[in-house]
């Protein structure tokens, strides 16, 4: 298969996040956990005949890959989605497509082992920009996470009853509360 040498392209994925380097962290160890065994389902569904099932998982991986920055895997998924749809089988080379399958699956799991450098200081750009999207959140009265919360909060600089203050308000919904407690900030 003709492959792109980008395995995991972290700069387009954190574009994609809008910098939320947590969340796309999370979403790749949930991608390497979902599809540490594709290439095992994904051969046994199409030894069952189950084409549909095996269109649908291949399509999903090659979507998925393809939004959190993973494009070789993308690139590499496409000619293996048209064979399990229109040849109903794998193609000829699928051996590469599965060792391209765990050198992703590799490279997520040795991007999360390492550690996560300490947050920026609260007045650089991304604290700024942290608050510029933690506020409009709480204007939109939007639901926010508490992995997003999190983060928002760990790289502004607040005293820990402030913190403790807007997370107590957002945990209740009162975002009138928080936005006052952050605009005091």
């Amino acid at each position: 298969m003709d492959q792109p040498a980008t395995v995991l392209d972290f700069e387009f994925g954190m574009s994609q996040l809008s910098g939320n380097k947590t969340l796309l962290l999370t979403l790749l160890n949930k991608f390497s956990d979902e599809y540490r065994s594709a290439n095992d389902d994904l051969q046994q569904l199409v030894k069952e005949g189950n084409f549909d099932e095996a269109y649908s998982l291949i399509h999903t991986l090659k979507g998925v890959a393809g939004n959190l920055g993973l494009f070789a895997l993308h690139h590499a998924s496409k000619p293996v989605e048209a064979s399990v749809r229109n040849d109903k089988c794998l193609p000829d080379d699928y051996a590469s497509f599965s060792a391209l399958v765990d050198e992703t699956i590799a490279a997520v799991d040795a991007l999360s082992a390492t550690p996560v450098p300490a947050a920026p200081e609260a007045n650089s750009a991304v604290a700024t920009q942290a608050r510029e999207q933690f506020m409009a959140a709480l204007k939109a009265s939007e639901f926010i996470s508490q992995s997003t919360l999190d983060e928002w909060l760990s790289v502004l600089s607040l005293s820990a009853d402030t913190k403790q203050g807007i997370e107590d308000a957002v945990d209740e919904l009162d975002y009138d509360e928080a936005i006052a407690l952050l605009e005091k900030a």
